[in-house]
């Protein structure tokens, strides 16, 4: 019910949804340094909480490398400028803007909204959530 809506009452001229992926996930090895890493981004990006929502998320582990992050969100406006000012963190992401009309877009923001630990995103296991409310 919410997919629907959601679409249905998107404004995308006021708002943007965003897929991150950590830049540097070669280097991870230890999945509960990564869930620290996605706990302390969270955190930090306190002063935006007005004007965005995401999902976070940590796939893989020790067993089975690579530890990557990624997630997705919602953001006021059309930029992440706001978030990377905020969080110096975020410079440490690539963001990709989703296009709203595309149903893979669609389907990406749905896999990562209703993801949880132990399930799977993009086909990887989740060892590891955080959500920005």
């Amino acid at each position: 019910v919410w997919n629907k809506e959601l679409w249905e009452m998107f404004d995308p001229e006021g708002w943007s949804l965003w897929l991150c992926r950590f830049k540097y996930n070669h280097e991870n090895e230890k999945q509960f340094m990564c869930a620290n890493a996605t706990g302390g981004f969270v955190q930090r990006s306190d002063a935006v909480r007005k004007w965005a929502f995401g999902a976070m998320f940590v796939t893989g582990s020790e067993a089975d490398l690579p530890i990557e992050i990624s997630g997705v969100w919602l953001m006021r406006g059309q930029t992440v400028e706001h978030l990377q000012e905020a969080n110096d963190d975020a410079l440490c992401y690539t963001w990709t803007k989703l296009d709203h009309t595309k149903q893979a877009a669609k389907d990406i923001v749905y896999e990562y909204w209703t993801g949880d630990v132990d399930g799977y995103i993009e086909g990887k296991l989740v060892t590891d959530a955080k959500l920005f409310l």
